[in-house]
């Protein structure tokens, strides 16, 4: 008996090749450069924060100080990032509200420049800058603030570990599913997942981890196929809306989620908007 299966498309034959590429081809420092430095049109020669990155850190302080407004004021948030990358401003506004935060990311290399500045070696990339933005800017704290930011959030971070999506548990083994009050992921699934379904499958994986009540708080660029890093290119599925809100709906969230859009006009990717979303896991 022949069985037919459906075969791979393209876009999903060059997403299963994204890992690979990620591995050879992703650049930690050309990607943290591109994060937070853009040039300055105000003060020719110096960098800034790129206001799409000011905007999603006001958005990450909102979700954390209303989530602290609602709940006991003894309750200490325990937080899983998920895909974090070589970098660590998501969480600058949680470390205060935070007990602990466990770091998951798929690279060794990422892994290895968030290890590095967590233990202060010599060589460790220098986040000061965009602490500062957050403490200072974003929260309107005063200058004081910022080292004890800088040390609080480096105390919070308990532990660095391995994750890939398309594993079964997606997460290193020392992570318990069920115990996070937040699960925090940005601009990771769309990268990961090589179709639609996948996507939708990765969520399910995700929830699991997120107790009942806790919340998940994301970002995704919306109909974008591909973003550019340096010279390297990666293949991202389109996703949009309605299709994250069925996906976090059958993972088990509430109907009420909060999206937060903003347009998008780059060249580093073909996406038209960016969206900040979060929901609360209702089962």
């Amino acid at each position: 008996v022949l069985v037919h299966s459906r075969l791979p498309t393209v876009t999903e034959l060059l997403c299963l090749m994204a890992s690979s590429l990620y591995q050879e081809q992703f650049d930690p420092e050309v990607y943290i450069g591109t994060c937070f430095s853009v040039s300055n049109p105000h003060k020719p020669g110096q960098k800034s924060v790129d206001p799409l990155r000011i905007w999603s850190l006001i958005k990450f302080h909102q979700f954390y100080s209303t989530l602290s407004s609602t709940t006991a004021q003894e309750k200490r948030l325990q937080i899983l990032e998920f895909g974090g990358g070589p970098v660590i401003h998501p969480l600058i506004s949680a470390a205060p509200y935070a007990e602990t935060i466990v770091f998951s990311e798929y690279l060794g290399q990422n892994r290895d420049v968030v290890d590095s500045w967590r233990n202060r070696e010599s060589t460790a990339v220098d986040f000061r800058s965009i602490i500062g933005t957050v403490v200072q800017s974003v929260e309107g704290r005063d200058e004081k603030e910022v080292e004890h930011r800088d040390q609080e959030l480096r105390d919070k971070i308990i532990s660095v570990v391995p994750c890939d999506i398309r594993q079964d548990p997606p997460v290193d083994a020392s992570v318990q599913p069920g115990m996070y009050d937040v699960l925090s992921t940005h601009f990771c699934l769309t990268i990961g997942c090589e179709s639609v379904e996948r996507y939708a499958e990765a969520l399910q994986k995700l929830s699991a981890y997120v107790r009942p009540g806790g919340y998940i708080l994301a970002t995704e660029v919306l109909d974008q196929t591909f973003y550019t890093l340096g010279d390297a290119r990666f293949p991202c599925i389109t996703i949009n809306k309605e299709i994250i809100k069925k996906s976090l709906i059958d993972a088990g969230f509430s109907e009420e989620i909060c999206f937060h859009f903003v347009p998008l006009e780059t060249e580093v990717t073909d996406g038209k908007e960016v969206a900040v979303f979060s929901a609360r896991k209702c089962r």
